[in-house]
């Protein structure tokens, strides 16, 4: 049994190897090889901002970049707030080509905002109305604040609505609210139950009085909002109005005709009416008059009671200082700190004074006013206080000395205790801190506001922060908005993930966070009593960032090296680098992440942010050179990371390996551009995401026009890379022209090809001249090449280029986009066919002729050029005599027919796969359902001397069916 199992999990083994072995020959012979695509440039102009992005999980089968075609995603981003039309600029050498979008892009936040200035419902007395119940909101629309918005308030309470509207107003976009609401909304609930009850009563008679006050508590009639909370009240707004004119009026909001499905309203939040049972200490009430308060322990003994505020300027602010009634100590001190010439100090008298005799100091010094309260024990309290209870010792009164600090302006002052018993005067707790705040206006509530609610959290990658003005708004009674931002307390609920500046004025993150983004992270500001909030979205990269290279196995190129440091030097292959990166935040709740951009396949790339931070793990085998390209140096294995300046740990890395093993060098691809197209579409995933598309076409239609140049090189290991990424070593790249007359090329080092007359082909011939340690018998020029080795032409290709100065409608300069576009991706010259191989310039040839071999026929250079020169405009046509026609036709010929060939062998290879797979699986699989039956009947029988007929018969079909299989391989071999 043991034996039968082994030998069927060897077959098993070796079945799967044969058909991993098939699938991946297969599947490497459908892979595309990367290739040249064009190095265009596409950017927002200021103030737009956009980052690029990238779809890593798209393979080559799914990628629109070709030499003459580039293809880039965008994540716009827009300056104002509001949905706009923004300007997309591609370039390429010396051609830029501009567009407008034909559709606005919408901001990443929304452009209206609401702000509640108060959580309850504010009573105020309105003269002889008594008084009115009121809602305020603050709403503020980003971006172009110039023209008018109509903003409408939703006050609901079940079915039940109240609204109000207001016009945002320049500079700042900014309206406020004031909606007043019902008072029967706020009718005493008792009285309505009472009521309820006595009709229910009448109805039923006495019929089961305990059960009818039951029911009544739940009585189906009564307001929603009497079962729970009786006075909350919901909260929406909505933008759906227009501004009308009205002649001798002011503007004013009318609203549109809509159906009710059609209207859309944005939620804002509950409020209620005020608790009006505010939990104040007994023994400072009569000190603080009634005030909201704010309670300070400055140890287990001491408790500094004040007023929150903000107070008016012409009033002051009281403070009540609290001693703990069984505090053991007979004397200390308790020490206050403010700055210089801020408050004026005014002490009242307490009931509690028998208790203790309190004298009250105050120093001045260079910076800073110091009040001291020195209290001795003059009598205790009875036992039965407890140790709960607290005493009174002082009454303080704070007022503002200057009446000129603007709107709002709020008092820093730290407090300490000074016990003269012991070793340490100062309390062990150290200071605490209290602020008073002044107003020159009866404030009703603040609000701060941005122009945005999102945070890329960049810091992370780069070390350089990134902020976000934020400014606080205080609303008068009068309704009146200012800016209060320097005297309002802030502060972040979660400095992990984004922080807040100490004057208020900045949220920002600078790298140090935990690196977890938040859908809404709060933050608070506060001046007295009041208070607003911002709920901010935070996106944080994703951890490790996926590092891609083009080229992850670096080898020596074979027939290039150099001297350095009087040792030959080996030029090894370069790889360029991309970095990609995604953006997640978490909702309160901790649930699966959210992404920036709507869905996980998208990405940012963040290769020009974190470039800087760039490290090689062992940089004896490979390093970076001065433009980011990945060097080989020696054999060996490593790794490229991303490191962080905040962080110990990687971002992100990616292996490489440094081989021995030398890669030949192909030809060279040159693009010749004479002009760009764009084409810009939105992405259905996400509004803000665009993708342009940049076509280039190869014709010159003005004398004089330049055509900018793109020559990438190829290596026997399907690489490709741009030929300036090795601009760090000696190398030339040098470009001429076959056709003088139709385009002609400036002398080196300023190579600028320029139109002459028509014709068109293969006229710009670029060779890479290198140096090689190794001899060579080939004459030079020294000045060619920098100094070191001997020079040789490692590649060569030709760029096709066509001139036609017959058309009119090109103008030099000009970024029209109906132009004609030719297919110029089947001019490109196959190496197995280059017209130039035996082509020599005289400066590297020692045996130089003017004659150019093709196939069979010979023929010279001036009829080549004469060909060039006969204007042909068919598309796609290609301008040869006649013999090189023959001699192109005969190796596209034998071309197609290779290529059928191995068509041919590829098919059958997948044929032969699939039928092993047909004949095989069946027999495999029915084999392991006989192994498990027949370790089954082991286990039921102990001993069998023979083997049943059911077995015996299952043995001949898996007889039968390996002489099937036998047959069938054969077969095929004969």
């Amino acid at each position: 049994m043991d034996v039968l199992s082994l030998s069927g999990l060897t077959w098993k083994s070796s079945t799967m190897r044969l058909i991993t072995l098939h699938l991946f020959i297969i599947l490497s012979h459908c892979q595309t090889p990367p290739s040249p695509s064009l190095p265009v440039r596409v950017t927002v102009p200021s103030p737009w901002q956009s980052l690029p992005l990238s779809q890593a999980d798209l393979g080559l089968l799914f990628t629109n970049s070709s030499p003459f075609t580039s293809t880039q995603s965008l994540l716009l981003m827009s300056p104002s707030g509001t949905a706009s039309k923004p300007l997309l600029r591609a370039t390429f050498g010396s051609y830029t080509i501009t567009q407008v979008m034909s559709e606005p892009i919408p901001p990443l936040t929304p452009s209206l905002t609401a702000s509640l200035l108060s959580k309850t419902i504010m009573k105020e007395k309105e003269g002889d109305r008594g008084e009115r119940f009121k809602v305020r909101v603050l709403f503020h629309m980003r971006g172009d604040a110039k023209r008018g918005t109509c903003v409408t308030l939703h006050a609901f309470k079940q079915t039940e609505e109240q609204k109000a509207s207001c016009i945002t107003q320049p500079p700042f976009g900014l309206c406020v609210v004031t909606l007043k609401l019902s008072s029967d909304w706020f009718e005493s609930t008792q009285n309505i139950k009472t009521n309820l009850d006595q009709i229910f009563k009448q109805r039923h008679l006495s019929r089961n009085r305990s059960r009818s006050r039951n029911r009544s508590r739940r009585h189906p009639n009564l307001p929603g909002g009497l079962r729970g909370q009786s006075n909350q009240i919901q909260l929406y707004y909505s933008s759906f109005g227009f501004v009308s004119n009205p002649k001798g009026g002011p503007p004013r909001c009318a609203e549109e005709v809509l159906q009710q499905s059609e209207r859309r309203l944005y939620y804002i939040g509950p409020v209620g009416l005020e608790d009006q049972q505010i939990n104040k200490t007994e023994q400072s009430s009569e000190c603080l008059d009634r005030h909201a308060e704010e309670k300070l322990w400055l140890d287990s003994n001491v408790l500094i009671v004040y007023s929150k505020g903000p107070v008016k300027a012409d009033q002051p602010v009281r403070v009540s200082v609290n001693l703990r009634a069984n505090i053991s100590v007979e004397s200390l001190t308790i020490r206050l700190k403010v700055k210089k010439g801020l408050l004026s100090l005014e002490v009242h008298p307490v009931t509690n004074s028998e208790l203790w005799m309190v004298n009250v100091e105050r120093t001045t010094g260079s910076k800073h006013d110091v009040i001291s309260i020195i209290s001795h024990r003059t009598g205790t309290l009875p036992d039965s206080t407890g140790t709960s209870a607290l005493s009174q010792v002082s009454c303080l009164s704070f007022e503002a000395l200057h009446r000129d600090f603007g709107v709002a302006i709020t008092v820093t002052a730290s407090w300490w205790v000074e016990y003269s018993t012991r070793k340490f005067a100062v309390s062990p707790h150290g200071t605490a801190t209290s602020f008073f705040s002044f107003t020159d206006r009866e404030v009703v509530g603040i609000a701060p506001i941005t122009e945005s609610n999102t945070i890329i959290n960049t810091a992370i990658l780069t070390s350089q922060p990134v902020s976000l003005p934020v400014v606080v708004l205080a609303v008068g009674l009068d309704g009146k908005v200012s800016d209060v931002t320097t005297a309002v307390k802030c502060h972040s609920a979660n400095e992990d993930i984004v922080k807040v500046s100490h004057d208020c004025s900045v949220l920002f993150v600078d790298g140090s966070e935990s690196g977890r983004g938040s859908i809404c992270v709060e933050l608070e500001f506060s001046l007295g009593m009041h208070s607003g909030s911002l709920c901010l979205a935070v996106w944080a990269p994703v951890v490790p960032l996926r590092v891609f290279l083009s080229d992850s196995v670096l080898s020596p190129i074979k027939g290039w090296s150099y001297f350095s440091e009087s040792r030959c030097e080996p030029v090894y292959q370069r790889s360029t680098i991309q970095i990609l990166a995604q953006f997640s935040a978490q909702s309160a709740a901790q649930g699966q992440p959210t992404y920036m951009l709507g869905s996980p396949d998208w990405f940012v790339d963040v290769t020009e942010l974190v470039r800087d931070w760039l490290r090689i793990e062992n940089p004896y085998i490979a390093a970076l050179d001065k433009q980011k390209h990945l060097v080989g140096l020696k054999p060996g294995i490593t790794s490229l990371l991303v490191i962080s300046s905040q962080w110990d740990g990687v971002l992100g890395r990616a292996n490489v390996i440094v081989s021995s093993e030398a890669v030949t060098p192909g030809d060279l691809s040159v693009q010749l551009v004479g002009g760009l197209g764009l084409s810009i579409n939105s992405s259905p995933s996400h509004p803000s995401i665009v993708t342009a598309t940049v076509n280039a076409h190869n014709t010159l239609y003005n004398h004089g026009q330049e055509a900018s140049i793109s020559v990438w090189i190829q290596f026997d290991d399907d690489t490709t890379i741009p030929v300036d990424a090795y601009s760090g070593i000696p190398c030339t790249l040098r470009l001429s022209s076959l056709a003088e007359s139709v385009v002609a090329v400036t002398p080196a080092p300023s190579q600028h090809i320029l139109a002459q007359g028509d014709g068109g082909g293969p006229l710009v011939k670029a060779e890479l001249l290198v140096s090689n340690c190794e001899p060579t018998f080939n004459h030079v020029e020294p000045d060619v090449i920098q100094k070191g080795g001997e020079v040789k032409r490692l590649a060569k290709g030709s760029g096709w280029i066509r001139v036609n100065l017959n058309m009119d409608f090109w103008p030099m300069g000009s970024e029209e986009t109906n132009f004609e576009m030719h297919d110029v991706t089947d001019m490109f010259v196959d190496s197995n066919k280059d017209l130039y191989d035996n082509f020599e310039d005289q400066q590297m040839t020692v045996n130089s002729t003017s004659d150019y071999d093709v196939g069979n026929d010979v023929f010279r250079r001036n009829d080549l050029e004469q060909a060039f020169l006969i204007p042909n405009h068919e598309e796609s046509a290609v301008y040869l005599s006649p013999g090189v026609e023959k001699g192109r036709k005969e190796v596209k010929t034998a071309d197609r027919q290779v290529e059928i060939g191995i068509a041919a062998v590829l098919s059958l290879l997948c044929l032969s796969s699939l039928l092993f797979l047909v004949n095989c699986l069946p027999c495999v699989l029915r084999d392991q359902r006989n192994r498990e039956r027949r370790e089954r009947n082991v286990k039921d029988t102990v001993e069998e001397d023979g083997e049943t007929a059911e077995e015996q018969e299952e043995k001949a079909e898996g007889k039968q069916c390996s002489e099937v299989v036998t047959g069938k391989d054969r077969g095929e071999r004969k």
